[in-house]
């Protein structure tokens, strides 16, 4: 799916450069995500960083319009 981010946040993500967790920019605009097997939306920046929600963090991000959903 495509989300677009509204608002540059900081996200805890896990960084595949450094193998850990870390606190991430995400700029304003688009980005992938999908569903992992674990039933969490992972959002993906600049395919080096992914971040994880569960289904109610992502609905509650949505709600306060910080995402916006573009395709699913």
């Amino acid at each position: 799916m495509r989300i677009e981010i509204t608002k540059g946040l900081i996200l805890s993500a896990y960084s595949t450069s450094r193998n850990s967790l870390a606190e991430i920019l995400f700029p304003a605009g688009e980005y992938l995500a999908n569903l992992t097997p674990e039933g969490k939306i992972e959002i993906l920046n600049s395919g080096t960083s992914k971040a994880q929600f569960s289904f109610s963090q992502f609905r509650e991000k949505l709600s306060i319009g910080e995402f916006v959903l573009l395709e699913a």
